[in-house]
């Protein structure tokens, strides 16, 4: 996405106030995305332009210590008035070339400096202009960046914003996918991120050394973006400059280090490697190259936590589990004439995992091993037609594969709470997706007036080959039943025999039939926008956004946005320019989600005429899988099929937010944020036997309102949600240090846990209105940067987070829609042999009529306190490069040392208890929780990390 609109025209002097180009609409600019070349000013970014040159402007900047400052933005106006903008590379150098004779004027602001002027710079016909301009440190030097120095009341300079420059990525997390977890908690949602990487939708973060900027929270209620701006992340790569350059980031864990997993008895030894590169230079005078690249090589391992026997000890292993990781990509920037810019970047990336285990209750036995390669074209053309109308095109082509291949083709065996053994019924799955993405923006300033119109066009073919649930999978709902029957049948029992002792699988399933199934999946998001500035201190931003998506009944949705902004005290006119001493912002907007096409492709799947799928309560014929003919009468048919009533979800958000600034060093800014969610999604057994007619003892018996005993598996859009946010972000800033944090409290209701859930009731979601899965009241995550005497950098990141509930059931079918989701009962009989008692209270998990179900998710689980470190140090060696004007240079190449610890307190934070009643370990925690900026490969984790650059 390119940094600058025509709106920085009128911006000279103040800092950078992004204008994101949109489009007009999508076919129209197809049409003229190629029109002829239209004199305008030159944008320039990374690099310089060239054409036949008369006169020239190049220099170097960098602080008072001579370090290069790489970054800035730099503005040159000439004779006529007209500007041309630009930017300091990574080695701190800018050039302006084919230029007329005459008097110009340079103006360079970037963040933790003093604005830089120089005038009166005489440019001559054939003549090169070098300059060394060293700026002068800011007092109140920000190294986490928020959206501007000052409060500003534009939609996009929200202090809730965050931008993390290339310099603040220096101290977070070299790994990717610990960076991309942070960014999760700094983004402050709840819910997955909605990740763009130059503008395209993609899951993966690039290399870090590839990272220019990232931004978060960036215009919440803007009509660009198609999800809530609360989890909308923006990752921009970098171009390369007009001098060779290099990064190395070498990464490394070893078990010595480490504290090892408390919840295993013995964990062999292990280790880790990091390593992250790129190279970058000038291709020809006009264009330049930028590579990165990175590779994991992880010692992981696989924990086993499970109950094997109701008399034994627990069973606890660490399984082998090595995951490697390696991604490339280079990218070109070019400049053709003075108004287009042209970004090509090819990404190539492979990840294989062996020996894999679903969670720790899996045994050694289900272990599957995985391979994912990804393959991303990316073409961007940025064209100035005239001096206010930028338009951008985009275009994406991404390719992957994916497939997952168990270790044991044999029928799986689930104890409900206990332990999963045999083989892994989710089976082989081979996947191959093509997805394509074209996007066109434009924007247009017209007085007060920004106007922003774009179209994002997105298609998905998937070819996916699947034998899931190929191998069968009983279940057993107690560790004794499944004890039980293992016994009886060493003995000779009869099926018969075993389930008056007890004993028995309780549940059966199996599919068979046409494994491989192709499906294309398009949509549409158009958007038209207009900011308008009503006053110096006051924005309107109104927009409107249409979306649209095949393979589901809903084809048309129309989200309107809007939001308010207000500097209070700010007047900014030709003879005074006071700042606002706070900005209130309010803002509201419908935010419509996508059906995810991996449904659809269940959905045709599993038709019951391409595969057929069976469930069998109460088999008798355990361990054996016959030929379904002979599942007995127990067995029914299983189809999952798309509501023909089936909506796009959508989400309504309000907010109101206020940022204030203290003594110029504290920048404060709260937010709260209403959610109400509508049309959200879950799966419904449709033909599930009716209230009150299903005898637990009697597996044949129900009365299906469709007749017949068929699961008819549908998704729907029937179920909402509530959520309300207060989220406070703080900064405080010195010369030697920045201390940055957010606190959230959050409250989140629904009567569904995803598109995939199932009700426990079928016939009424209001049982299931609750608690939502991910309704963490309180998170606190508290940062500092801090450069000591010595030049030491320390950075200590401190993670709260209250207690995660957890769902509390009784590991039973109790109403005979083969869904194991039943929760128990206030028990008022505790003398009754179905009671349980725990310390959240006594429980029936065979209720009597009359009896309160307990509400969904009312179990708690533990917090989470978590102290993070780490702490580095510069140096320099090597040759001095000559500076401007024969002053002596910095140093040609750079290291930085350093280690990174991860919960250096070792405090063991255990994951979400074991909800499931009669498990042996109910109420227990069995490992550790995987959260922001942790693992669970050991307690504390200890890294070595060594940067190199030149």
């Amino acid at each position: 996405m390119g940094w600058w609109s025509v709106a920085a025209y009128r911006q000279l002097g103040k800092p950078e106030r992004r204008r994101t180009p949109q489009a007009w609409l999508i076919l129209a600019l197809l049409l003229i995305a190629g029109a002829g070349m239209v004199r305008a000013q030159v944008l320039t970014e990374g690099h310089s332009q060239v054409r036949a040159a008369e006169g020239s402007v190049s220099g170097v900047i960098v602080d008072p210590t001579g370090a290069l400052v790489a970054g800035a933005q730099v503005v040159l106006t000439g004779p006529d008035g007209a500007s041309l903008l630009g930017r300091s590379d990574a080695e701190g150098t800018f050039r302006f070339e084919a230029l007329a004779s005459g008097a110009y004027s340079l103006h360079i602001v970037t963040k933790g400096f003093q604005a830089e002027d120089r005038t009166g710079l005489q440019v001559e016909d054939g003549v090169s202009l070098r300059l060394r301009l060293s700026l002068k440190i800011e007092i109140q030097r920000q190294d986490i960046a928020v959206s501007g120095e000052e409060l500003d009341a534009t939609p996009e300079r929200s202090q809730q914003a965050l931008v993390l420059t290339r310099r603040d990525l220096a101290s977070l997390p070299t790994n990717p996918g610990d960076l991309k977890t942070l960014l999760q908690a700094m983004s402050g949602s709840g819910s997955p991120m909605n990740m763009q990487v130059d503008g395209f939708t993609m899951s993966r973060l690039p290399p870090k050394a590839a990272i220019r900027e990232i931004r978060l929270n960036q215009n919440p209620y803007s009509a660009q973006y198609d999800s809530t701006g609360e989890n909308h992340v923006e990752v921009f790569t970098q171009a390369g400059g007009d001098k060779l350059h290099g990064d190395l980031d070498l990464l490394g864990e070893d078990s010595a280090f480490d504290t090892k997993n408390p919840f295993v008895v013995e964990q062999p030894e292990y280790a880790a490697f990091y390593a992250s590169g790129d190279l970058s230079g000038p291709l020809t005078r006009s264009s330049s190259w930028f590579l990165a690249a990175d590779r994991q090589d992880v010692g992981a391992q696989s924990y086993v936590y499970a109950t094997t026997s109701s008399t034994g000890p627990v069973y606890q292993t660490a399984l082998s589990s090595p995951f490697t990781s390696t991604d490339a990509g280079p990218r070109i920037d070019f400049q053709i004439g003075k108004h287009q810019q042209i970004t090509m970047r090819y990404q190539f990336g492979r990840q294989a995992q062996d020996n894999l285990l679903d969670s720790q209750l899996s045994l050694p036995s289900m272990a599957f091993s995985t391979r994912h390669t990804e393959q991303a074209l990316q073409l961007a053309d940025m064209q100035t037609w005239g001096p206010h109308t930028v338009n951008e095109t985009r275009f994406q082509f991404q390719r992957t594969n994916d497939s997952t291949v168990p270790v044991s083709a044999a029928s799986e065996v689930v104890v409900e709470g206990a332990f999963n053994g045999g083989g892994n019924s989710n089976g082989q799955l081979h996947e191959g997706q093509n997805r394509y993405e074209l996007q066109d923006y434009a924007s247009h300033e017209l007085g007060r007036h920004l106007l922003r119109l774009g179209g994002r066009l997105r298609d998905v073919d998937d070819d996916s080959t699947s034998t899931a649930g190929y191998n069968g999978q009983f279940l057993f709902d107690s560790i004794e039943a499944y004890e039980i029957t293992e016994q009886g049948l060493a003995a000779g029992l009869t099926m018969a025999e075993i389930r008056t002792l007890g004993g028995g699988a309780s549940q059966f399933s199996y599919a068979l039939g046409t494994p491989r199934l192709r499906v294309n999946v398009a949509d549409l998001g158009l958007y038209a926008e207009d900011e308008w500035r009503i006053r110096s201190n006051q924005t309107l931003d109104l927009g409107l956004r249409y979306e649209m998506q095949s393979g589901i009944p809903d084809h048309a949705d129309w989200a309107p946005r809007g939001s308010w902004s207000w500097g209070i005290g700010a007047n900014r006119g030709p003879d005074h320019d006071k700042p606002a001493w706070a900005v209130l912002r309010l803002g509201a907007g419908i935010f419509y989600g996508r059906f995810d096409p991996k449904y659809i492709l269940i959905a045709g799947r599993e038709n019951g005429i391409r595969q057929q799928r069976w469930v069998v309560n109460d088999p008798d014929f355990y361990p054996s899988v016959p030929a379904p003919a002979d599942f007995g009468p127990g067995a029914q048919p299983t189809i999952y099929r798309i509501s023909s009533r089936l909506h796009a979800p959508y989400v309504v958000q309000r907010g109101v937010s206020v940022d204030k600034t203290f003594d110029k060093r504290w920048t404060v800014s709260a937010d709260w944020s209403w959610f109400k969610g509508f049309d959200q999604l879950l799966t419904r057994n449709v033909n599930a036997p009716l209230p009150g007619t299903y005898n637990p003892d009697d597996p044949t018996s129900g009365t299906r309102p469709m007749g017949g005993n068929e699961n008819i598996y549908e998704y729907e859009s029937e179920a909402n949600s509530t959520r309300n946010r207060l989220f406070v972000n703080v900064h405080y800033r010195t010369s030697w240090a920045t201390l940055y944090g957010n606190y959230s409290y959050g409250h989140a209701r629904a009567d569904t846990a995803g598109p995939g859930s199932f009700p426990s009731n079928q016939y009424d979601l209001r049982q299931d209105w609750g608690r939502a899965a991910n309704d963490i009241r309180h998170r606190l995550y508290v940062g500092a940067l801090a450069n000591t005497p010595g030049k030491f950098e320390l950075n200590p990141f401190l993670v709260f987070e209250s207690s995660m509930p957890f769902n509390i059931t009784t590991g039973t079918d109790l109403n005979g829609d083969s869904q194991y989701n039943d929760r128990p009962a206030f028990a008022t009989d505790l003398s009754r042999p179905s009671v349980y008692r725990t310390k959240w209270g006594n429980f029936d998990a065979d209720p009597l009529p009359g009896q309160n179900v307990i509400p969904i998710n009312y179990g708690t689980g533990p917090a989470v306190v978590m102290l993070n470190f780490s702490a580095s140090r510069d140096f320099a060696f090597g040759p001095v490069t000559p500076g401007e004007g024969g002053a002596p240079g910095a140093r040609k190449y750079q290291m930085n040392l350093g280690f990174e610890g991860q919960n250096i307190l070792n405090i063991v934070n255990g994951g979400p208890p074991e909800g499931v009643l009669s498990a042996p370990e109910f109420g227990h925690s069995t490992a550790l929780v995987t959260t922001v900026y942790s693992s669970n490969q050991a307690n504390r984790i200890m890294y070595l990390h060594v940067a190199l650059n030149f």
